[in-house]
């Protein structure tokens, strides 16, 4: 039972049980020696506990007020044995359950009586025990809960103004210290700074000395806190610190943040002859974590906000728009070029994007909302007639950056552009003409020998590629326009068959094989039946083109949410990396030594136009000697929202 010979057992016999007072009076001569008292009743069982509180009670169950007693008693710790003769198992466990700790039953026998009891003192006094321990855990929860509101305080400060005071008299009342302070550490970690000294009353402070204000972290004991990264602990005893103060005892812990020591808290008594206990260290050293991370959030705060005044005048010198919005579309920042050119006050920073702008251009690009490191464009025309390419980008850790770009004078060059290009295409078409069909009249005119036929007939080809030419530029140029569409609902199915049968023909003169993958199901869309025509019309063509005798070219379309992606991959020559970005220009072509296919360089940028114009997009996957992949992606329907991002192949063009 792990007590001391000299340990008394007081034991309460409550009833008539003579064998039980001299089975206790036996056990007194051996190892276990029992002061007992017995009464007869209930009642002088209860007067008596607070005179001479027992350690057991062995009461009669047949006894009178017994559920009482038992109840009144259970909280308090003292071993409840019951006696009596036998009971039912019933009986056993409404005992139990009303708090008896174990059974002392006719006939009794010497040895089962002092191991009953001996079962019962070891049970109360382990009891005892837990509640000791449950009481000194009460006194750390007080001392966290101190830690607590003190965490709570410094989390809602961004001054150290604020949050230092609250540390110290935290300090001071975990350890019962007379003094407290908090050092910092320079910018070189070379000496520490004093920079908040309290004490806990008058009498302490009028007797305070006068602290120096900077001490260096080589040659001091509060240097020795940050060298080491250890508690330092003196006392109890008379020290005189190497600032010259005589102090009793003495806590030094180091303020540590993210594996840095920020400085050092401290708490000291000059007067009292009280050491600081290990449960002092502990809990001044959790407190020294709490103020180190508080601390490291207010300079990290005045960094960003340094930070921030930069980057604010920065972007006030920036002519261009710029403004970002955080990931919930509040606009956190807009340079002054932004506030002109929209017509709002700097105090709609702070506020939901959509609650100050209504530009419906502004709303569908926001509605994108491009992934972590993307960018979307898109053209905004604003109501003084300026147009802007506006980019968005989404940066992680901050949200959303729009940066808008003046392209007015680039919208009216394209225009210009454009205009001379119709002019000059009908004016050209007109002599054409002409000379196309004098040259046709040569030969009725008189025979031609095969060297004038062979200037002729080249003649005629110059002159295709001139109108073809023509022919093409003066679709793109109705098409960036704006106009040259007559959308309706058709059916894609019918537009690829119908490509497919026109192409037959040049497929089957260089034996290439046809693969068709089109599924008879596939919704309609939204558009021009002959501009989607001519664009698949295009890229077949081009496949065949570029395929050499005997290649295979494959024509698949499928439905995924939302919108029909149809490919046309060949197995020909392929485009290199470097070329294939720019395939979509105009006038660009890829240059092959020894090529002999023609071309205007324009078909590609006139499908990018028409598939555009509906709300699409189109890009090219290749790999040199293997072959080339177009993707079409057209909406099933009219739609205003962002399509699905373009995959990042092995070169990649827009």
């Amino acid at each position: 039972m792990n007590r001391r010979e000299t340990d008394s057992i007081r034991v309460l016999i409550v009833g008539d049980s003579p064998v039980l007072a001299q089975t206790l009076a036996t056990a007194e001569s051996g190892s276990l020696r029992f002061e007992v008292h017995t009464v007869p009743s209930i009642p002088e069982a209860e007067a008596l506990l607070e005179l001479l509180p027992p350690e057991l009670v062995l009461v009669d169950w047949r006894l009178s007020g017994l559920e009482g007693f038992l109840e009144r008693i259970r909280s308090q710790p003292i071993g409840r044995v019951i006696t009596g003769p036998l009971l039912s198992a019933t009986e056993v466990v409404r005992l139990v359950r009303l708090g008896a700790h174990d059974f002392l039953l006719a006939p009794h026998h010497p040895d089962e009586v002092l191991e009953c009891l001996g079962r019962t003192v070891t049970l109360v006094r382990e009891r005892r025990r837990m509640a000791g321990m449950a009481e000194r855990l009460q006194r750390q929860l007080q001392q966290l809960s101190v830690l607590y509101e003190v965490g709570q305080t410094l989390t809602a400060s961004l001054r150290l103004e604020e949050i230092l005071p609250p540390i110290v008299e935290a300090a001071i009342y975990l350890t019962r210290a007379e003094e407290g302070s908090v050092w910092l550490l320079d910018e070189t970690s070379e000496a520490l700074h004093l920079r908040i000294h309290r004490s806990r009353d008058a009498k302490t402070s009028s007797a305070a000395p006068i602290y120096p204000t900077t001490i260096s972290v080589a040659d001091s004991l509060l240097g020795r806190a940050v060298r080491t990264g250890r508690p330092i602990r003196l006392g109890p005893g008379t020290h005189k610190l190497d600032t010259g103060i005589l102090v009793r005892s003495l806590l030094y812990v180091p303020l540590r943040a993210h594996g840095r020591i920020l400085g050092v808290l401290g708490v000291l008594n000059r007067l009292q002859e009280m050491a600081f206990s290990e449960s002092d260290v502990h809990f001044l050293t959790m407190l020294g974590d709490y103020a180190a991370v508080a601390i490291e959030k207010v300079r990290l705060f005045e960094a960003i906000q340094a930070e921030k005044g930069k980057l604010e005048a920065i972007l006030q010198g920036i002519e261009e728009p710029v403004l970002v919005l955080d990931f919930q579309e509040t606009l956190i920042l807009m340079n002054r070029s932004a506030r002109q050119h929209l017509g709002l006050p700097p105090q709609v920073q702070g506020q939901p994007f959509r609650s100050v702008v209504s530009h419906p251009d502004f709303l569908s690009l926001i509605d994108r909302k491009p992934s972590i490191g993307q960018t979307v464009r898109q053209e905004i025309t604003l109501p003084n007639r300026l147009t802007f390419q506006a980019s968005l980008t989404a940066v992680e850790g901050v949200g959303y950056v729009m940066v808008m770009q003046d392209i007015t004078y680039l919208k009216e060059l394209d225009r210009i552009k454009s205009e001379f290009v119709s002019i000059v295409s009908h004016d050209v078409r007109t002599p054409l003409t002409t000379i196309r069909g004098y040259v046709s009249l040569l030969p009725r005119v008189g025979p031609l020998n095969p060297r004038q036929q062979e200037f002729v007939e080249k003649v005629e080809r110059a002159m295709q590629t001139i109108v073809e030419l023509l022919n093409n530029l003066l679709d793109l140029s109705r098409l960036e326009s704006g106009y040259a569409l007559s959308m309706e609902t058709c059916s894609l199915v019918e537009i690829l068959n119908d490509a497919v049968q026109i192409i037959r023909p040049q497929a089957e003169g260089k034996q290439h094989t046809m693969v068709l993958e089109i599924p008879t199901d596939l919704p309609s869309v939204q558009g021009d039946p002959r501009r989607l025509e001519q664009v698949f019309l295009n890229l077949l063509s081009n496949a065949v083109k570029y395929t050499p005798p005997g290649g295979r070219i494959t024509l698949r379309a499928r439905e995924q949410e939302g919108y029909i992606a149809v490919q046309v991959s060949d197995t020909g020559v392929g485009i290199p990396p470097s070329d294939l970005p720019h395939i979509f220009s105009k006038f660009y072509r890829v240059r092959r030594e020894g090529e002999t296919a023609e071309g205007t360089g324009l078909g590609l940028a006139i499908v990018k136009s028409i598939v555009e114009r509906h709300g699409g997009r189109v890009w090219a996957e290749s790999e040199v000697g293997k072959g080339s992949t177009f993707t079409v992606l057209l909406p099933c329907r009219p739609i205003h929202s962002d399509i699905p991002s373009m995959p990042r192949v092995r070169g990649d063009s827009a």
